[in-house]
């Protein structure tokens, strides 16, 4: 195609000052504005100001899917989406270089569908790409028809001049949007986090004779560990410790659902055999696809030291046995919760715990711990430092290995909760 052949130095050097003191009112202008739709808008009626055209499109690149998508049309509504490469604007944004075309129907690139259907005819077609500073395509500016005869060569260096622009103030409204978003969800899942950290026991059960201790570290801003002391209405206490699958707000307050449910349950009966199925389909309903929780209960007599528990597939709690220096696993009694509702969770029962005895309750997160060579910590390790500790109190306990956790780690960033508790008879 022949471009009409006006040069820039056939421009009067007062029109040149002229246009260039639009470039900068505009600019002046869109920079005043942060809302993108609102930004949009003032793009298109300038540019058709400017260029003296008889409409413009704005076409925005989307990098997820490597296609352009029409967000403003001037004087049609019609939402268009197509591949970078595709077309006029396709092949503007693919290759960086403007087209200017004087005659559209006689260009292969040019699709008439639009003009039939609405009886409009596109005669001349200047269309740019939008380049941000690091020179790269943010979206494509299309000027059709210009009213008093075809696009120049001083129009294309002036469409991309305004462009350049044009696409600064795109950008830079897009950072702020970005920055706010963070702002939100940085506000939001602290506020999750403080929720959570709430829930959590803030002083150990009353059980005389006995001693407790603790320690829960989320890998994230909220984490998806649970664990609760619950006063059964028979005198035995309610030992239960949960993980969500996930990270992050979701599991955060499915958590605190989950929570709910079981200390209401918890009035009703002392059986987890009873408790964990009606608890299994009142979060099935909540459940996001693929979400799932582990968990353990079980109902400890303080007198006795005798426990019957329901496991829905949480990771065997350890039980260490004093007098005979031993180390059971307690294992799963049921599939994790949110799977399969109507699901029932057989009990077991634990022989009384004597003195020196300690149950050990965790989450995944405690052996599954990794070092810079992504090696996991694993139960041989944990059985190992609770054997050297297994004389110290409680929080002494749950402190020597968290310790023994963060020196194996080496630093190396942690993709679970970390949650531990102990439980241990002193008389």
């Amino acid at each position: 195609m022949t471009t009409p052949t006006r040069m820039l130095s056939d421009v009067d050097p007062e029109q040149k000052a002229r246009d260039l003191e639009t470039i900068l009112d505009v600019t002046r202008k869109m920079s005043s504005v942060h809302d993108t739709d609102e930004l949009l808008g003032i793009i298109l009626s300038e540019t058709v100001r400017v260029m003296n055209a008889d409409r413009a499109s704005l076409f925005l690149v989307d990098k997820r899917t490597n296609e352009l998508v029409a967000r403003i049309a001037q004087k049609a509504a019609t939402m268009i989406r197509f591949p970078v490469g595709r077309g006029i604007a396709g092949h503007v944004a693919a290759t960086k270089e403007i087209v200017n075309i004087p005659d559209a129907y006689n260009d292969a690139r040019f699709n008439p569908e639009f003009d039939r259907k609405t009886g409009y005819v596109t005669r001349t077609i200047l269309c740019a790409p939008l380049l941000t500073k690091e020179n790269d395509v943010i979206g494509v500016m299309q000027v059709i028809n210009k009213k008093d005869g075809a696009f120049t060569r001083y129009d294309e260096s002036f469409l991309l001049a305004f462009g350049s622009q044009c696409a600064i103030a795109l950008e830079n409204a897009r950072l702020l949007k970005d920055y706010i978003e963070q702002q939100k969800t940085k506000q939001a899942l602290s506020i999750a986090r403080n929720v959570q950290q709430g829930l959590l026991p803030k002083e150990s059960p009353d059980m005389p004779g006995w001693d407790v201790g603790w320690k829960s570290i989320p890998c994230d801003a909220t984490g998806g560990d649970y664990f609760d002391f619950v006063p059964l209405p028979d005198g035995r206490m309610g030992l239960a410790i949960g993980d969500v699958s996930g990270h992050g707000m979701g599991p955060a307050l499915l958590m605190a659902s989950a929570r709910s449910f079981l200390r209401a349950l918890s009035r009703q009966t002392s059986n987890p055999s009873s408790v964990l199925p009606t608890l299994n389909d009142l979060v099935s309903r909540d459940m996001e696809a693929e979400r799932f929780i582990t968990l353990f209960y079980g109902a400890l007599d303080p007198a006795t030291g005798a426990m019957k528990y329901a496991s829905a597939g949480h990771d065997a709690p350890l039980l260490l046995r004093a007098a005979a220096g031993t180390c059971e696993e307690l294992d799963s009694t049921g599939v994790p919760l949110g799977i399969l509702p109507g699901s029932d969770f057989p009990s077991a029962d634990v022989p009384p715990m004597g003195k020196g005895d300690i149950l050990v309750l965790s989450t995944d997160g405690v052996w599954e711990a990794m070092n810079p060579a992504t090696e996991s910590y694993g139960r041989d390790r944990l059985r190992a430092i609770l054997d050297a500790t297994k004389a110290q109190g409680a929080q002494a306990i749950v402190d020597a290995v968290y310790e023994d956790v963060l020196r194996f780690c080496d630093g190396a960033a942690q993709r679970d909760d970390f949650t531990l508790v102990i439980v241990k008879r002193k008389e």
